[in-house]
């Protein structure tokens, strides 16, 4: 990709006007911007050298910086905690940055981050994978630009930037840059997938299931031969029903030209009816909305007492299950489900975007210019090592693939470092170097064969984005977070107490409450951001 330099040596008094044109233009065009200059009014922000060569007084600083990780409940006690570990001990010592881990729960991550944020406890550095959370932040003030901090402090993110302007448009808001991304692989692109239990349909003498009815009357064979089982489980059971439906809640969608919120239309009701469904006909476990870890359905899954899950695929989620099935249950044969059709065609199940995660740089931090240099030296050396574990201790190299070389000894002091590698250059990886970066021993050989024929499976039917990414505007920012909590309890009503509430009755609770919390002018705002920005999708 050809680079496009910022360019300098400019005159102050030309930059600075430059740059307001910048912003003008941005302002006026909504959230994209296909400019690769990362500057915001530099010479504005403090812990810049003015004109006259002041020191810049973040030079003299600790080189001291916090930062929030996902804690999914991966390390083991003798590991020691997410807070400290050998892994957070390495970095220390590699970065040369004296970092802080703050954990929170990855299910409750937002509203975690939510509750630090009003306490004024947030760490220097948050991250999510949600780009709609990261508008949040904007709107609310509570993160700040770093595209002058780019330009000044960094080297090896910036030139990752200039060489990959097509991210710019992810991480701008009204105008400036708010967050460092990387891109995903392959792998990451992939978010959830589905599996049977292909010895449980031969049992049976059924096929598998390639329509949402079908899903069901495997569901409830699957039932009826093993009374004592729980035919679905999964860490994200609506997630995939909605995406069946193109109907995720948190989505905008374009229906004949209009944009739309996925919470209002009419699937998202029928999403929640077939949740209602296999709930009262008792094909999932009854305490799953409340299984707030997924303790029971991993439990439930690897015990083999289900006969279809539904998770998240990556970060060494699918090789742990597959592996506690096959080892508790040997005859087990977990096999990738295909996302099935419903009435409205066929959709993937959830597939992400390009950007990995969002690293945004809290307004109150102390020492932006430590937390750019940790950032830096996580992408140009840290990544590698965090994600894979040490070369001849948990991997040895085969051409530039890292080979595992004990599976048991990498999940357990390997997999969750990963969380802290929070940038990463993934561009040259390709799906068979799955087979090559697993263990030689048949059980990891089985199993990377398994992930990638999922892989393959989970991007065959393609995850309905009708745009590359979410609006951000105040408006439907405040919204959100409001209806996000009325979805959750309104989808519990109508699932959980009996014959009186619907899929329908839930949906029409749903659109007033949108109605009364202003969505009807969120409606026309996204749709003027639409007009305004769907040349460049």
């Amino acid at each position: 990709m050809k680079q496009k330099r910022i360019q300098k040596g400019k005159m102050l008094l030309m930059l600075v006007m430059i740059m307001a044109l910048l912003a003008t233009a941005c302002s006026n065009s909504g959230e994209n911007s296909s400019s690769t200059n990362t500057t915001n009014k530099a010479t504005d922000k403090p812990g810049n050298e003015s004109s006259t060569g002041e020191k810049d007084p973040y030079d003299g600083m600790p080189k001291k910086v916090s930062i929030s990780t996902f804690d999914r409940g991966a390390v083991s006690s003798d590991e020691g905690t997410y807070e400290e570990n050998r892994w957070v001990k390495w970095i220390r010592e590699q970065s040369g940055i004296d970092v802080t881990i703050v954990p929170v729960p990855r299910n409750q991550a937002q509203d975690a981050l939510n509750v630090l944020i009003a306490s004024k406890q947030a760490p220097d550095l948050l991250w999510e994978y949600d780009r709609t959370y990261i508008g949040k932040l904007v709107t609310q003030g509570v993160i700040q630009p770093i595209g002058d901090y780019i330009e000044k402090y960094s080297t090896t993110y910036k030139k990752y930037l200039e060489e990959n302007p097509d991210l710019l448009p992810y991480i701008t808001f009204n105008g400036e840059v708010y967050a460092a991304v990387t891109k995903r692989a392959i792998t990451g692109i992939v978010n959830h997938g589905m599996w049977i239990r292909q010895d449980w349909l031969d049992e049976l003498k059924l096929e598998r299931p390639t329509t949402v009815e079908e899903l069901v009357a495997v569901a409830k064979a699957m039932k009826e031969r093993y009374p004592d089982s729980t035919p679905i489980v999964g860490h994200t059971t609506f997630d995939i029903y909605s995406a069946l439906y193109a109907a995720m809640n948190n989505q905008w969608y374009v229906e004949d030209g209009k944009m739309v919120y996925g919470a209002t239309l009419d699937r998202f009701g029928e999403t929640i009816e077939l949740e209602k469904q296999l709930y009262d006909l008792g094909l999932v476990d009854r305490e799953y909305l409340t299984d707030s870890n997924n303790q029971r359905a991993t439990q439930l899954w690897t015990t083999g007492k289900a006969g279809i899950y539904m998770g998240q695929w990556g970060l060494g989620n699918t090789d742990i299950l597959t592996k506690d099935l096959l080892i508790n249950v040997p005859d087990a044969k977990p096999e990738p489900l295909e996302a099935v059709a419903t009435s409205h065609g066929k959709y993937g199940t959830y597939q992400e975007a390009s950007p990995l995660f969002y690293v945004t740089f809290n307004k109150d931090m102390k020492n932006p210019k430590a937390a750019m240099e940790y950032l830096d030296w996580i992408l140009e050396k840290g990544w590698f090592t965090l994600v894979n574990g040490e070369e001849g201790v948990h991997h040895e190299m085969v051409g530039d693939v890292a080979k595992r070389l004990d599976p048991d000894k990498f999940t357990k002091e390997v997999i969750y470092a990963g969380e802290y590698a929070v940038l990463r250059d993934e561009s040259g990886f390709k799906v068979e170097n799955l087979l090559v970066q697993a263990a030689s021993d048949d059980l990891s050989q089985r199993i990377a064969k398994l992930d990638m024929e999922s892989l393959d499976i989970a991007l065959k039917n393609e995850f309905r984005r009708d745009i590359p990414y979410q609006p951000s505007f105040d408006e439907i920012n405040e919204i959100r977070s409001t209806l996000d909590t009325f979805i959750r309890e309104t989808r519990a009503n109508a699932v959980t107490q009996g014959d009186k509430y619907t899929g329908q009755w839930a949906l029409d609770q749903i659109r007033k409450e949108w109605k009364r919390l202003g969505g009807e002018k969120a409606e026309e705002i996204a749709q003027k951001w639409y007009e305004d920005n769907k040349a460049s999708f």
